[in-house]
C-alpha cells in the first residue's frame, strides 16, 4: 500500500517537495498502476491525497511524462505506459547516478554483474556480430586510442562497450551494460589519473571478430578483473582524502589511460 504521510504541505525554499512527489507516484503506479493503459487518479484527487498544491502534481506529471512513465491526454487524463528499452535504461542511469559514492562491497557485487552480463554480449557478438557492428566497434576502439582529452576517451570507451552489447543482437544487454559501465567509469574518474585499457578492448574486438566466443569472454573476464582493481584503488583513495578536499581531476592527455574500464 502506498504511503504517502511523509509527504507535508512545506515550501518550496525547505526541501524537494515535487521530487518527492515524483516518487511516490512512482510507487503509487508500480503499486496500483502497473498495466500499462492505467488511468491515473484525476489531478484535484492526487493534490488531495499527498496533501499538495495542483501545480506540485501538474509539475512531477510533466517529470513523469518526460521519462515515459506516463501520458496526458488532452480531455481525457493521464494514463501509464508500457516500459521502453529507452525508459528502462533511464531509470537505471538515475539509479546508479543518483547514489552516494558506493562502498567497495557494493561495487564489487555490481562488478559480478557487470562481468556476467558482459562475458555473454562478447560471446553472442562473437557469433551474431555483423560487418557494420565490428565496424562500430573497432572505430570505437581506435577513438579510445587516440582520443585527444579524457572526456574524448571515456566517451569512446563506453561506445566501445555499447557497440559490443549492440552486437550481441539483444537490445536488453545494451540497456543494462550502459548504466552499469557509466557507473564504473563515474567511480574511476575520480582517481588522479585511469587506462581505460586499450589493450585488453582490443583482444576482446580481435576475438570477436574471429568469431571466437570462448576468447571473448575471457578477454572480457580479463578486463573486468583489471576494471575493479582500478576502481577499489578509486575509493580507497577518496576514503582517505581528507573530508575538505575534493577528489583530484581527471588529467587530459596520456593521463586518462591509467585503469581499466
Amino acid at each position: 500500500m502506498l504511503h504517502v504521510a511523509t509527504l507535508r504541505l512545506r515550501s518550496f525554499r525547505r526541501g524537494r517537495l515535487s521530487g518527492q512527489v515524483v516518487e511516490a507516484l512512482e510507487r503509487m503506479i508500480a503499486e496500483r498502476y502497473a498495466r500499462p493503459g492505467s488511468r491515473l487518479p484525476k489531478e484535484i484527487e492526487l493534490a488531495e491525497q499527498f496533501r499538495v498544491s495542483r501545480i506540485v502534481i501538474r509539475e512531477a506529471m510533466k517529470v513523469l511524462e518526460d521519462r515515459g512513465v506516463v501520458e496526458v491526454r488532452a480531455g481525457s487524463g493521464t494514463f501509464t505506459t508500457a516500459p521502453s528499452p529507452g525508459r528502462v535504461m533511464d531509470s537505471l542511469l538515475r539509479l546508479f547516478q543518483d547514489q552516494p559514492i558506493p562502498t567497495l562491497d557494493e561495487m564489487a557485487r555490481m562488478a559480478e554483474l557487470r562481468e556476467i552480463l558482459e562475458e555473454t554480449a562478447a560471446g553472442l557478438a562473437a557469433v551474431r556480430a555483423t560487418a557494420e557492428n565490428l565496424t562500430e566497434i573497432e572505430q570505437a576502439l581506435e577513438a579510445m586510442a587516440h582520443g585527444a582529452d579524457a572526456t574524448e576517451i571515456v566517451e569512446a570507451d563506453l561506445r566501445f562497450h555499447r557497440a559490443v552489447a549492440r552486437a550481441a543482437q539483444n537490445r536488453y544487454f545494451e540497456m543494462v551494460i550502459e548504466p552499469l559501465t557509466g557507473a564504473f567509469i563515474q567511480q574511476i574518474k575520480l582517481a588522479d589519473s585511469y587506462d581505460v585499457g586499450v589493450e585488453q578492448h582490443r583482444e576482446i574486438f580481435e576475438a570477436i571478430c574471429k568469431g571466437n566466443p570462448v576468447a571473448a569472454r575471457q578477454a572480457v573476464r580479463r578486463l573486468m578483473r583489471s576494471t575493479m582493481n582500478d576502481v577499489k584503488k578509486a575509493i580507497q583513495a577518496l576514503e582517505s582524502a581528507p573530508a575538505a578536499e575534493p577528489a583530484a581531476p581527471v588529467e587530459a592527455g596520456s593521463s586518462a589511460r591509467d585503469a581499466q574500464t
